[in-house]
């Protein structure tokens, strides 16, 4: 008896449940159909989906001393723009100071000389000159009058045969001696003969060739940028010996004249893309924003693909064709930052 009793109770408490929810359910207000989301594909055209990054006009540029040297100065840092012939780092420069200034003595010197060779002897080297001649002169005239006195001496045996030679030796060394002052005083006077001229120039070309190479040197001190570019990395310090063979780079700068994205573009639209077609540029940085490029260089030859977009459906075990996208210039993105590249088709 008991348990009809509590058969009942429960069914009756069930169907009261069962009505209270049916009148809540027709109490809610009832909700919108859904409405359909359509969009047209073609307002997109066609596109080439491709990933990229982006570059400088150049692949980065690695920055290396001429010789070895002490760092002096670094005026430079991480992201720094700088203009072509810029300094990105000075080495110490004492010696090649040194080396400069002793090329330029050396040029000065062999200009001297050539100097002196044209304007000649000074008049006082001339007239000393000169009265050697004639002191010469006369030296010889008194040698040979006593030569020939001693001659006829000798034919009457008055003197000795030694003595004969004595004057005799005494004659031909005045002689001599008159030749070689004659001989002087018309090179002093002479004019530079064209072989001496032509010597001094060749001195003073290589002395200003070796000036020229000492100021090469000095000038190599300082590390200059060869073009507009940015900093991109640094890895040295102040104080810091370093050397063209060392394995790193000093420093690592971009061209950033223009700034380009590089994209890898599937096999399977690697012959439909072509120079000169626009295209968008987004990044995930700057969600609903995209920027505009123009394709303006396509690499001739296919490569295993080396640049990834990580989304679904992207193939990766394939060959590439590599394209180079050049941006706006008012565009500051970072270097080296991944995009999402969609190339119009033909």
């Amino acid at each position: 008896m008991r348990q009809l009793i509590l058969a009942g109770t429960l069914a009756a408490v069930g169907t009261g449940v069962m009505v209270a929810f049916d009148q809540q359910q027709l109490n809610r207000p009832l909700a919108p159909d859904p409405i359909p989301l359509t969009v047209d594909a073609a307002s997109f055209g066609p596109m080439i989906h491709a990933a990229g990054r982006v570059e400088g006009r150049s692949e980065p540029i690695s920055i290396r001393p001429h010789f070895p040297g002490r760092i002096e100065t670094l005026p430079v840092a991480s992201g720094t723009r700088v203009s072509t012939g810029e300094a990105l780092l000075k080495l110490d420069s004492q010696r090649y100071e040194a080396l400069r200034d002793l090329a330029a003595a050396q040029l000065e010197a062999a200009q001297a000389k050539r100097m002196r060779l044209v304007a000649g002897a000074r008049p006082t080297e001339i007239e000393a000159a000169r009265q050697n001649a004639e002191a010469a002169l006369a030296r010889y005239e008194g040698a040979r009058n006593r030569f020939e006195r001693a001659a006829k001496l000798f034919n009457r045996n008055a003197i000795s045969a030694q003595e004969m030679e004595d004057y005799r030796y005494d004659h031909d060394s005045s002689l001599a001696l008159l030749n070689a002052a004659r001989k002087r005083f018309e090179t002093v006077k002479a004019d530079p003969r064209p072989a001496d001229l032509l010597a001094a120039d060749a001195a003073i070309a290589s002395a200003k060739a070796e000036l020229r190479m000492a100021e090469i040197d000095l000038d190599r001190c300082q590390v200059k940028a060869p073009c507009d570019a940015i900093v991109l990395d640094i890895d040295v310090r102040v104080g810091e010996w370093i050397s063209p063979e060392n394995p790193a780079p000093a420093l690592q700068i971009v061209d950033a004249s223009q700034l380009r994205v590089v994209a890898d573009v599937d096999e399977r639209d690697a012959l439909i893309v072509s120079e000169g077609k626009t295209c968008r540029i987004t990044v995930d940085a700057l969600p609903g924003k995209y920027f505009e490029g123009i394709v303006s260089e396509i690499e001739p030859r296919m490569e295993p693909k080396k640049i990834y977009g990580g989304w679904a459906g992207e193939r990766n075990d394939t060959h590439s064709r590599r394209v180079w996208i050049d941006l706006a210039n008012d565009v500051a993105l970072p270097i080296g930052i991944p995009v999402e590249v969609m190339i119009e088709r033909e």
